[in-house]
């Protein structure tokens, strides 16, 4: 499904324009949604139009929890001419609040249409190894770059008035443990994608290390797996998803898979594409 959401004059009936407003927004967004169709009809296997009204962000989540899809695609607006472009207000709304995965797409004219080099975030949780399980169905060219980003956090002590004391010796052990679940996923994954690297940085900020590996490599895509269980979990602050969606250079992908119960895998899931 490709869905486009049109303002609302209802909710301004003093606007001079209102009465027409319907109808040219009808024939202004019809070639938009026409040709997005033209685009993915030879790669999927249906697609449908819709164009809705209201605000954005909520009409987006209501089609998508109403049409029951596997994964949202949508634009990111920056508002910032910071070097990391933040998200605009749309696109953070529906990858917070969606119950699905969501795909964030940052154009970037730099960079190369096709996806050609990815970082994964994985922590060992239920949510990233699916999100790998999730990117090893998709149609992409094997001789994708992926790098496996496994964070081991680097313990400080907190003094208190906002003074951080000297960083924590981490135990070697550790880091060698989270390095060896790096390697064997990364070894999974190199089954499906042969250039497959592992990566395990001694850190104090996990999303940090993650955006910091996809500039390194110039990234196309990040994926990251969503570990919230509640309504009240998703909006928690230091959320590593959350960090990694908002400061990325590059489109974000994150997998919420694991929150549904596991299609199979020659499944063909539905989406929301919305422009």
């Amino acid at each position: 499904m490709v869905l486009t959401v049109s303002f609302d004059p209802e909710h301004y009936p003093m606007h001079p324009w209102s009465p027409h407003w319907t109808e040219h927004e009808s024939d202004r967004t019809q070639p938009i949604l026409d040709q997005a169709k033209s685009a993915l009809e030879n790669v999927c296997e249906s697609v449908t139009l819709a164009h809705g009204s209201g605000s954005a962000a909520p009409c987006i989540l209501e089609q998508a929890k109403k049409s029951n899809v596997d994964l949202i695609v949508l634009g990111a607006k920056g508002h910032s001419a910071f070097r990391r472009v933040l998200l605009g207000s749309v696109s953070d709304s529906v990858a917070v609040s969606a119950e699905c995965s969501v795909v964030v797409v940052r154009g970037n004219e730099k960079q190369d249409v096709d996806l050609k080099r990815i970082v994964i975030g994985f922590d060992q949780s239920v949510a990233s190894r699916e999100a790998v399980w999730e990117l090893m169905q998709w149609n992409l060219d094997r001789s994708c770059e992926v790098n496996v980003v496994s964070v081991a956090l680097q313990p400080y002590v907190f003094v208190g008035e906002g003074y951080t004391g000297p960083p924590i010796t981490i135990d070697p052990a550790l880091v060698s443990k989270i390095d060896e679940a790096a390697e064997r996923i990364a070894s999974q994954i190199a089954d499906r994608f042969p250039h497959t690297d592992a990566q395990t940085p001694v850190s104090d900020h996990i999303g940090d290390s993650i955006v910091n590996m996809a500039e390194e490599t110039d990234a196309n895509l990040i994926v990251v797996g969503d570990t919230g269980h509640s309504l009240l979990s998703r909006f928690l602050l230091g959320s590593t998803s959350k960090y990694v969606l908002r400061h990325a250079p590059c489109s974000v992908w994150i997998s919420r898979r694991h929150w549904n119960a596991a299609p199979t895998p020659n499944e063909v899931g539905d989406a929301v594409a919305t422009t």
